[in-house]
């Protein structure tokens, strides 16, 4: 016994064994005492089982037919009364019970006048002469006919089951062909043992009700069988009598009980596969037979388990440690707490970023009025209710996993926190708690705000000293110094055109730190969009033409409505959006700018079939300073601002900025509202940076 600890003595190994040997005599004996006469016992029980569901089937059977018998006598009552509505009532049952394939009105000499049939269509030529027949003669005598099992033309079993009407109506009887494959319901539902079949049978011997339908479509006769010739002869009979006893066709014997249906002289009869009806039986039988063997294996495995379990508690021991050293080094918030809002596990970070100890708040539940009385829990409230925090975002559900994020500003400490949050389960994949990852992006912030505070700075200070350069270039090259050699002129012209790069350079920069800041500066108006756009697209004609591109504008079917906007603004993202288009696009391809209205909003497209955006990186397209890797490679230039100015200065006035990049083209897409109650009422600052980065 490897492994056992050195403290485990053998008369402890001894006295194991021994209780162990002790045990399985004592559970063997006690087999034999008791399983014999169990056998017999569950033998009954059968019997009396299969007696209960053929009796329960015998009285759901006895309910189905008289509720239909119920149904045609309230029709008789009907058109006892009223001679104007005969087809009416004929409809009217036909449409409440469904098991009806058809009604019919036989008039005083026997013959069928009206006839509904549920899915043929009667002409007078289908109207039989019925005088002759037992239906005939029985509601001459004044009673219910129910006639034996025929099939129809579809192998259904059906009966006909009538009701005599008053003479004064003018009419015999109402007769209704019913449909028993809905007895197929009854024998399944009450079944409840694989291998166990309950079904009927008729005065032929046929089955008519089976959960096998194959048996009733087949026409099964099954009246050799001395059970069933005994049943309809009226007498109750089971297999427990060696008379009664049958196999079925894979050769198993059978337990069965089966019972006459007096109304009809049918049988009603449940039947079970010996070994199946008793397999609890010999189940117990074989376990008492194995017992012996299971008992000295429980022994081993007890032994076995003993020293297994010393082994997982050291390992668990050692798991936890490991935990809790990884949790203790995280640089990031961990906190956890079950549905009772109790906390059950919290880092050092978690503690020194809400400024509470775990210890302090071990098996108490964290509600929101808790602050009240403890103020310093401020934060953990707050944490865990983000609906009483100063501020909480929307959650944003993380690519790939079921965990959400949020930004929560805390009060108590001031901080802002990114929250993921993620449900805890249990074994049963029921949700037992809640996770939350804490990151303080305080200082992050603070870097970011610092960082749109420098770009501004330095935007501002670098645009002044860039303007003179500009003009001073302008006025040398206008001539107004006097005159220059050609070479000159080259150089400045090359000198102008790079200064107006840094100025652009410097206007982005700009933008895009307003627009952080929240600070951008709109001026909206009423203005023409069909007009604005069609005066953009002139502008750069000349650019595309010098490229040799097919450049073209889709105006508006529609009339758009003067939109509220900053046309300045609007400028800036439009032309950005074209130019990125005419740059981007080789020669010889095509650039089209469209617009058009859809609903309460005009859109504005801009495709070409030029550079395609990489399918990994389309996800980055409107973030600040980004450009895709193909278009660095062929074109070096650029800020990687445009389309994240643009991006904002649509979301600014209420639209949404898009696209679709494939194969075959690449389309910008941005709406606009034609509402001016659909614009928002004021410029916010870019909220959430590091968030919508995840």
């Amino acid at each position: 016994m490897a492994g056992i600890p050195s403290d485990f003595s053998v008369a402890k190994k001894y006295q194991l064994w021994f209780l162990g040997v002790v045990a399985v005599l004592t559970i063997l004996s006690a087999n034999i005492a008791w399983i014999f006469p169990t056998r017999s016992e569950l033998e009954a029980e059968v019997y009396l089982s299969h007696r209960t569901m053929a009796v329960d089937v015998r009285n759901q059977l006895a309910n189905f037919l008289e509720r239909y018998e119920k149904s045609l006598i309230d029709g008789a009552d009907v058109i006892n009364q009223t001679t104007e509505a005969d087809q009416y009532v004929i409809s009217r049952l036909m449409k409440e019970n469904q098991p009806f394939e058809s009604l019919t009105l036989l008039n005083l000499a026997g013959k069928e006048v009206i006839k509904n049939h549920r899915f043929l269509l009667i002409s007078p030529s289908d109207f039989r002469d019925r005088s002759g027949e037992e239906i005939f003669r029985a509601i001459g005598e004044n009673k219910i006919y129910i006639s034996s099992v025929s099939i129809s033309n579809l192998s259904e079993p059906l009966i006909t089951i009538a009701t005599p009407l008053d003479k004064r109506s003018g009419y015999s009887a109402i007769s209704a062909e019913v449909n028993l494959k809905f007895l197929l319901d009854i024998v399944r539902n009450v079944a409840t043992e694989v291998g166990e079949s309950v079904y009927i049978v008729d005065q032929q011997g046929y089955i008519i009700a089976h959960p096998n339908p194959s048996l009733v479509f087949g026409r099964t006769n099954i009246i050799n069988r001395k059970i069933i010739s005994e049943v309809l002869g009226g007498r109750e009979a089971d297999t427990r009598s060696s008379d009664f006893q049958y196999k079925n066709d894979a050769g198993e014997k059978m337990i069965a009980v089966a019972l006459p249906f007096e109304l009809t002289g049918w049988v009603v009869a449940v039947e079970d596969p010996y070994n199946q009806a008793l397999a609890a039986s010999n189940r117990i039988f074989n376990l008492a037979v194995i017992s012996f063997i299971l008992e000295v294996l429980m022994v081993v495995l007890l032994i076995w388990n003993y020293l297994n379990l010393i082994k997982s508690a050291t390992l668990f021991f050692q798991e936890r440690n490991q935990r809790e050293a990884i949790l203790n080094s995280l640089y990031d918030g961990v906190l956890e707490y079950d549905e009772n809002s109790m906390i059950v596990l919290m880092n050092p970070k978690a503690e020194e970023i809400l400024g509470v100890s775990f210890h302090e708040i071990e098996g108490i539940a964290i509600t929101p009025d808790i602050a009240k009385t403890r103020p310093e829990l401020t934060a953990l409230v707050e944490l865990i209710y983000p609906a009483v925090a100063p501020y909480a975002s929307a959650t944003k559900q993380l690519a790939g996993s079921s965990a959400k994020a949020m930004e929560i500003h805390i009060s108590k400490p001031e901080l802002k926190l990114l929250v993921t949050m993620t449900q805890v389960f249990d074994q049963e994949g029921r949700v037992k708690g809640f996770l939350k990852i804490i990151h303080d992006v305080s200082r992050e912030r603070l870097v970011s705000k610092l960082k749109s505070e420098f770009v501004s700075i330095a935007a501002h200070q670098l645009r002044t000293p860039l303007s003179a350069i500009k003009w001073t270039l302008k006025l040398l090259l206008e001539g107004d110094a006097g005159a220059l050699s050609a070479s000159q002129l080259e150089f400045l012209e090359k000198g102008y055109t790079i200064n107006e790069r840094m100025i652009k350079l410097v206007n982005d920069l700009l933008n895009a730190a307003r627009i952080e800041e929240g600070r951008f500066g709109y001026e909206f108006k009423t203005m023409d969009l069909a007009v604005f756009v069609k005066e953009i697209f002139t502008n750069y004609e000349t650019a595309a033409k010098s490229k040799s591109l097919i450049y073209t504008f889709e105006p508006s079917a529609e009339e758009i409505p003067l939109i509220y906007g900053d046309q300045e603004k609007l400028s800036l993202a439009l032309t950005n959006i074209i130019e990125n288009a005419i740059k981007y696009t080789p020669k010889g391809n095509k650039v089209t700018v469209s617009l058009k209205k859809e609903g309460e909003f005009a859109k504005v497209t801009v495709f070409d079939n030029g550079i395609i955006v990489p399918d990994a990186e389309k996800s980055r397209i409107f973030s600040k300073f980004f450009r895709a890797s193909n278009v660095m490679r062929l074109e070096t230039e650029g800020t990687g601002l445009g389309l994240f100015i643009a991006y904002n200065i649509i979301k600014r006035h209420g639209g949404e900025l898009t696209f679709d990049s494939k194969e075959g083209g690449t389309s910008f897409m941005f709406t606009l509202p034609l509402r001016k109650e659909d614009v928002p009422k004021q410029e916010a600052p870019e909220l959430n940076e590091f968030l919508e980065s995840i």
